[in-house]
């Protein structure tokens, strides 16, 4: 039969575990809590980053607006992209971690395309400055202007969360 003071050392080891693992129990619940329900940016302050040899820019949104509702537009950047370079969009996490697509536009609207993303497939994507001709012996239509869109979660006037049709554009020619 085992003593008083070995009982009583069993006794304390074992409740020290106990509080060891209650301990760890509540930190992990306090920090999933705090992980799911911090805040995440309001549209309007995430930008696209966009480079070409011409050099790099951040862009923010053009458009931001509830489902709906007509949106207000914003000034739309310029970063020259040449014929014959490509234009590099990378895309930040809060955008890419859902569903998302890209819309190019050339100067042949028949050379225009969308490019549909799901969520964590594309991180960076490269846009030629110029693509094959849409008809034989034609020139090649040039790239001028990008846009990516995504819906985003943000605060209204109320102070409550609702989503939002957001817009970046970028002009690769000079208006």
């Amino acid at each position: 039969m085992a003593s008083r003071k070995t009982k009583r050392k069993n006794f304390i080891q074992i409740a020290t575990l106990l509080v060891a693992v209650v301990v760890v129990v509540v930190i992990s619940v306090v920090f999933q809590n705090w992980w799911n329900n911090r805040p995440e940016p309001e549209p309007e302050t995430v930008s696209i980053t966009a480079s070409s040899p011409a050099g790099e820019i951040e862009v923010f949104p053009y458009s931001i607006c509830e489902p709906g509702v007509e949106c207000a537009e914003n000034e739309v950047p310029t970063l020259e992209v040449g014929a014959d370079e490509e234009l590099r969009l990378t895309i930040p996490e809060i955008i890419h971690d859902h569903d998302w697509y890209l819309l190019t536009i050339y100067d042949d609207p028949a050379a225009n395309d969308e490019f549909y993303h799901t969520s964590y497939e594309t991180t960076e994507v490269t846009v030629p400055g110029s693509v094959d001709p849409v008809t034989e012996g034609g020139e090649r239509p040039r790239l001028v202007v990008v846009e990516v869109t995504s819906v985003m979660i943000g605060t209204d006037d109320n102070g409550e969360e609702t989503p939002y049709t957001t817009t970046w554009s970028l002009a690769t020619v000079e208006q």
